[in-house]
């Protein structure tokens, strides 16, 4: 290749376009460069992002890429030389780690990053592999050609910013903090690839589709500032037009600690507040005004639940305006938005959370955090130097605890920021740090919030009952709760409430009876939901038998409410959904077992080794040794037993924690040759794919999405472009039972493949009850359920 050809090079083409309009390498390289520099400067990696935007293309100096560019289909791995140049030319105190980070980065910044030596069950060749082949090294020493011709000159070696594991090396105490300072190199290393991902995307999507990149700035957000302002007026009406009462006094007090501790230095903080205590908007508002007094960008409001994660959201956008918040999780649909150009622009955010409050589920943000993939990664300079709050906080995944904490550490140490751990039950974390960290509490005024908030209920603990006695005891109630562990109890318990009801002559066969399970879809759920406040509010029969989706989060008020026996945790969350805004003198919690199981089908679990059935063994445990009472103060003492019995090795069940901080990386040769990038995001996995989505078209909703799909699908729309849009009215099926549902001709998994189709035989009445959602195969047939 000569000099002239070589100052003739183009990163992209376009369409419709002569190649003298497409656009040139150089001009590529140095956009992203400054992109990724800028990305990178908020956790002071500027030069890393420099060197990763001006490497990461190196690879389109190879005349086989600019014919690919004139359409010669030839396939060119363009992200490898680039990769070999970082190695060859950045070496530091830890020989050439510094390389190594970066060339992970580079190699990895369209397919994802890979593993250093051995395979991950994808299928991804090894950074090794990728860089051993010699046309790599020989289109390298081109690019380093074309680089001196076209004038970009590459960061030295010397200027790169210090790893976190360079400063532990001189440090006297380096045997501390030495694998802090290992889990620190893949970290930065997921981060740089953020930036370098991001900074390549808005580069070539400017070039490329111009209307997207104007989109991304056209409809005008608020910054944290301006935000924690609109709260503040909120709050300030709202507090002004309370009814005074010892509860609004106890809201109020939690408001000012999370306003007077938004002054404190970025770190780990928690904030402990009983159910019904103001906790949302009062961490809402620590958030705000912290980022403000810290130079933070955005807020991040993480949450277990989408159906938690919804209701925050319409809550904040009502306080804060449509525009200022960002939902994403895999509900969310686009299409509820009216305006044209804020749908576009929600969009465009979620693929970089480019946004000043994130509301998001902890399956985004922590899977993220893990990843690999450019698509899932491409956001996580953007949690850089922000408020993180976890909503729920005691529902941390226990079999990856370590590693999760080990993260939340590490952003706080390195990334500028702060994280809340906020819940009514907040999880016993003391010593289980890996790096030593020990939050601060917000509210340290506890007894005083337990004797109002707490007060507004009491634990009646009712030991063994029949299920005959406990469905007398539902049907007689006008409003009462009732949640139990497993689907198959809830669906029986409904079934038998409903029919003593019936039989009773009151209100009517199906007047106020209602079921709540993940055999249905969110939407069906919402729904229910809705009407059974309304009718609560109405005072009018409202009787609830649910698993426990509906005990953390959910805003609904019953009087009474009915536990079977469960974790500490979920007891005490139970109760929150009792007497919530003390309309009440005392609301009661009835905590039950079921003395009858196995006569009625449902598997006995006096023997139960499984999750739930150990957190109902500590919680006898625990109750009875404090003579068969229960009351809030005991949730500490069920977290220290459960993390206890999970043991060290339980809360790092696969792994992952023990992999990533092995000193074995550095002794390794060469020096993190061994990371394993893919396997690692292969093991964090909050939620195991255990499951088949399958759409529902229940309903007039329903019916209006299978139309859409059906119509997008005949004008060429692949199916898989309404998967997001169908979440809404989607149920999720284990394997077995899909392959049942199939077999029978209960889903069509062939005509909108890959999206999964419920029957619509009899307008589903088959295959799915307004009643329970999702039926066994054939069950709708003989309408046993319709009442």
């Amino acid at each position: 290749m000569t000099d002239a050809k070589l100052q003739n090079v183009y990163a992209h083409s376009k369409e419709d376009c002569e190649p003298d309009e497409w656009q040139l390498l150089e001009d590529h390289l140095r956009n992203v460069a400054t992109r990724a520099a800028k990305f990178a400067a908020t956790f002071g990696y500027e030069n890393w992002g420099r060197a990763l935007g001006l490497l990461h293309d190196a690879g389109k100096v190879n005349p086989a890429f600019q014919r690919r560019l004139h359409g010669s289909g030839e396939r060119v791995d363009h992200s490898a030389p680039g990769a070999w140049e970082a190695l060859r030319r950045y070496r530091s105190q830890l020989e050439d780690a510094n390389g190594r980070i970066l060339a992970f980065a580079i190699a990895g910044h369209h397919g994802g990053i890979p593993n250093g030596i051995r395979a991950g069950s994808e299928g991804r060749t090894p950074l090794a592999s990728r860089l051993s082949k010699e046309s790599v090294g020989e289109t390298a020493r081109e690019f380093e050609k074309y680089v001196d011709n076209v004038g970009i000159r590459l960061p030295e070696s010397r200027t790169l910013e210090r790893l976190p594991l360079e400063r532990l090396a001189e440090a006297s105490d380096v045997a501390n903090g030495l694998q802090r300072g290992i889990f620190s190199c893949s970290t930065h290393t997921r981060m740089l690839f953020s930036c370098l991902v991001d900074a390549d995307y808005l580069d070539t999507e400017r070039f490329v589709s111009p209307e997207f990149a104007s989109a991304r700035d056209a409809v005008p957000r608020d910054d944290v500032s301006g935000l924690s302002r609109r709260l503040d007026e909120h709050m300030a009406t709202v507090e002004m037009f309370a009814v005074p009462s010892k509860v609004n006094e106890a809201r109020s007090r939690v408001l000012e600690a999370c306003r007077s501790a938004a002054d404190w230095n970025p770190g780990i903080y928690t904030l402990t507040v009983p159910t019904g205590g103001g906790k949302t908007l009062s961490s809402l508002s620590f958030a705000l005004r912290h980022a403000m007094a810290n130079g933070m960008s955005r807020v991040i409001y993480a949450i277990p639940y989408t159906s938690i994660v919804e209701q925050n959201a319409r809550v904040f956008r009502s306080v804060l305006g449509d525009n200022n918040v960002l939902e994403h999780h895999s509900n969310y649909d686009f299409d509820v938005v009216t305006d044209e150009g804020r749908r576009l622009c929600e969009r465009l955010s979620v693929q970089n959370w480019d946004a000043p409050l994130v509301v998001t589920t902890n399956v985004q943000l922590f899977e993220s955090l893990f990843s690999n993939k450019p698509g899932k990664c491409r956001k996580l300079h953007n949690i850089a130097n922000s408020v993180i709050v976890l909503d729920e906080a005691q529902m941390l995944p226990d079999n990856l605890l370590t590693v999760t904490l080990a993260m939340l550490e590490e952003l706080v140490a390195d990334f500028n920021v702060t994280v809340l751990l906020c819940t009514a039950t907040q999880p016993a974390l003391e010593g289980l740090w890996p790096f030593g960290a020990c939050p601060r509490e917000i509210a340290p005024f506890q007894e005083e919030l337990s004797a109002v908030l707490g007060g507004r209920t009491r634990f009646v603990l009712e030991g063994k009952v029949q299920e005959e006695t406990l469905v007398s005891e539902l049907a007689s109630m006008r409003q009462a709760l009732c949640i139990v562990g497993t689907k198959k109890k809830a669906r029986t318990l409904f079934g038998d409430v409903s029919r003593e009801v019936a039989a009773g002559g009151a209100e009517g066969m199906d007047d106020g009876v209602f079921h709540l399970s993940a055999n249905m879809t969110p939407l069906h759920r919402s729904k229910v939901l809705s009407e059974a406040r309304h009718r609560l509010a109405e005072g009018k029969r409202c009787i609830v038998i649910s698993t426990q989706l509906i005990e953390a989060g959910v805003d609904i008020d019953f009087p009474t409410v009915y536990r079977e026996m469960a974790g500490v945790d979920s007891l005490i969350q139970a109760a929150g959904r009792c007497n919530r805004e003390g309309r009440h003198r005392e609301g009661a919690v009835h905590v039950f077992e079921i003395s009858d199981e196995a006569s009625l089908g449902l598997a006995s679990e006096r023997f139960d080794s499984s999750w739930l059935g150990q957190m109902k063994s500590l919680a006898r445990q625990i109750i009875g040794d404090h003579g068969n009472t229960l009351d809030s103060s005991m949730s500490k003492e069920f977290f220290q037993a459960r993390y206890g019995a999970a043991t060290k090795q339980g809360l790092d069940a696969k792994g992952l924690y023990a992999d990533m901080t092995s000193t074995a990386l550095l002794a390794s040769d060469p020096v993190f040759g061994t990371l394993d990038f893919e396997s690692y995001a292969e093991k964090y996995r909050i939620i195991e794919d255990s499951s088949v989505p399958v759409f529902v078209p229940w309903g007039v909703e329903g019916e209006e999405l299978l139309r859409s799909l059906r119509d997008g699908c005949s004008r060429g729309v692949p199916a898989s472009a309404f998967a997001a849009k169908l979440q809404q009215s989607s149920v999720s099926v284990a394997r077995w039972r899909f392959a049942e549902l199939e077999k029978s001709g209960a889903v069509d998994s062939k005509t909108y493949a890959p999206i999964n189709v419920l029957s619509l035989l009899h307008g589903c009445r088959e295959t799915y009850c307004n009643e329970v959602g999702l039926l066994d195969s054939g069950e709708g047939r003989s309408m046993d359920l319709i009442f």
